[in-house]
């Protein structure tokens, strides 16, 4: 059920939002971070929601800093823990 709501907030949103989220969340993104972030959050949420979402954050290992990869994963598996299991 949380799937397809949580799928279809990812849809709507935007660059700022993304934006916003880090920085409440301590991640400072540059600019090519945010817009692959974004790219990642409105093309391929259906694979971040599940269960091969390693391959999108084994690829974004090398588009995002060591710290900013290690806080949006730990990020994500807070998030998955607390709705999908």
């Amino acid at each position: 059920m949380y799937k397809q709501f949580i799928n279809n907030y990812l849809k709507k949103l935007n660059k700022n939002d993304i934006l916003v989220f880090a920085h409440k969340n301590n991640i400072i993104l540059n600019n090519k971070e945010l817009d692959y972030v974004y790219e990642v959050i409105k093309n391929q949420s259906d694979v971040l929601l599940s269960d091969n979402y390693n391959e999108i954050f084994n690829q974004a290992k090398n588009m995002l800093s060591k710290i900013n990869y290690e806080k949006i994963y730990d990020l994500f598996i807070t998030y998955k823990n607390k709705y999908f299991n």
